[in-house]
């Protein structure tokens, strides 16, 4: 066990690469590769050689910009001082509140029951139909289904809209999917019940409710992500504004809003 460890350290101290005097070892590269996005990781693992390729390039550019001294160039100074300070405040903003974050499975439950409208499926009704352009042919096939005749078999030979090679079904909707008067027409039928002629812009429908399903809570399992995700930004909201609040009450702060004020009125003047 002893030598396998020791094979293992000497493995990543094994230099992959010497450019001019940089080296990049082996514990470098794994470590570039472990920082990447997970999509790229198992690409580059399959692209070892072509990704070491890069990092040389990469370290030669670095160098020569190094040696013709672009760092001293005024432009480029200012770009890494915004740099810097967008990497500072990454760094505090992650150590103040994103990892100090936390919600508890407890949190999740009691938002889950303190929230539960939001998170309920609404009613859906399946239902079938068969669509004519003329009330006298609606009201004739209406006969004929309350003596007896087959839904789904009228609608395959009868009816005029795409559903008639499914027997006219419509699949499963929720209220605010379809048309209003198809909709209410719907909301009074029991399940296997069929409506006399209804009228919309498409035409004259007979309407037969096929099934069914109430209003119902989504098990919480289904939703503790969403919620786990809610809490989160509000929490990290939370802590973000204590901070910056935090701040302002040790610091002396002075804005000239007067200088502003003028600044927007005359950039308005000449936008005119």
């Amino acid at each position: 066990m002893v030598l396998a460890g020791c094979g293992r350290a000497s493995e990543e101290n094994v230099v992959l690469a010497v450019i001019g005097n940089r080296k990049i070892t082996m514990a470098d590269f794994n470590e570039r590769i472990s920082n990447l996005p997970a999509q790229y990781r198992e690409i580059i693992s399959k692209r070892k050689k072509e990704y070491l390729e890069e990092l040389v390039n990469n370290t030669l550019l670095y160098q020569e910009a190094v040696r013709k001294k672009v760092y001293a160039d005024k432009d480029v100074k200012k770009v890494m001082e915004e740099a810097r300070k967008k990497i500072l405040v990454a760094r505090l903003l992650k150590d103040e509140v994103d990892d100090v974050v936390d919600v508890t499975e407890e949190e999740i439950v009691n938002f889950y029951y303190a929230n539960q409208p939001k998170y309920m499926e609404p009613e859906v009704m399946r239902a079938s139909h068969i669509l004519v352009f003329s009330r006298k042919e609606a009201e004739d096939i209406f006969d004929t289904l309350q003596a007896g005749a087959d839904f789904e078999e009228t609608a395959k030979t009868k009816s005029l809209d795409p559903t008639a090679q499914r027997g006219g079904d419509i699949g499963y909707f929720a209220k605010g999917q379809l048309m209003p008067k198809f909709e209410e027409a719907c909301g009074g039928l029991e399940i296997g019940e069929v409506t006399p002629v209804v009228k919309t812009k498409l035409g004259f429908h007979l309407i037969k409710l096929t099934d069914r399903k109430p209003q119902e809570l989504k098990p919480i399992d289904e939703v503790t992500e969403d919620i786990r995700q809610t809490l989160y930004v509000s929490k990290h909201k939370k802590l973000l504004k204590d901070l910056i609040e935090r701040l302002k009450g040790e610091t002396v702060i002075s804005i000239n809003d007067e200088v502003l004020t003028e600044s927007e009125t005359d950039a308005a003047i000449l936008s005119r």
